[in-house]
């Protein structure tokens, strides 16, 4: 199965409706196939599963990705 990871610097919002918290995807650890986390309300880093970025109930949903830059001549 292909793993897909989530675009660094995109935001993603808990589905969890106990917990209200927003992060942004900081950068991936390859190996254990983690994705590192910043939490915008605590400023806090962790590490989530890369599973939980698929939009159902016990995970993440996309709140904003990532824009594409323009290339300018």
């Amino acid at each position: 199965m292909l793993i897909q990871y989530p675009p660094v610097g995109s935001k993603w919002k808990e589905l969890d409706l106990r917990v209200v918290r927003t992060v942004q995807v900081v950068r991936y650890d390859l190996s254990k196939r983690r994705v590192r986390i910043a939490c915008l309300e605590t400023d806090k880093l962790t590490w989530a599963k890369v599973e939980r970025f698929n939009g159902k109930s016990k995970g993440y949903g996309l709140v904003s990705a990532v824009a594409k830059r323009s290339k300018r001549r």
